[in-house]
């Protein structure tokens, strides 16, 4: 089982693995240079109006991280300007 950690980065919309047959719009969190999609456990992996809602903001999020996927428990909203 995977250490559970915590991100702080801007929630994006963004395409995910383009050129692939899997290619979508997805949330992604978006942690300096890196990009992670965001997930939340038992969520639908393509659609989560939870996670759509967070678009364009700053949170700081606890999950399990993959190389590629933030399957993310719970977070708050970073205030602009910290």
């Amino acid at each position: 089982m995977l250490k559970p950690q915590s991100l702080t980065g801007r929630v994006i919309r963004a395409p995910y693995a383009p050129g692939s047959k899997s290619e979508h719009q997805a949330v992604l969190l978006e942690v300096g240079s890196r990009r992670y999609k965001l997930r939340l456990p038992g969520g639908n992996p393509f659609h989560d109006p939870a996670l759509e809602a967070l678009v364009g903001r700053t949170i700081c999020g606890t999950g399990q991280l993959t190389e590629a996927t933030f399957l993310i428990s719970s977070w708050e909203e970073v205030p602009a300007g910290d």
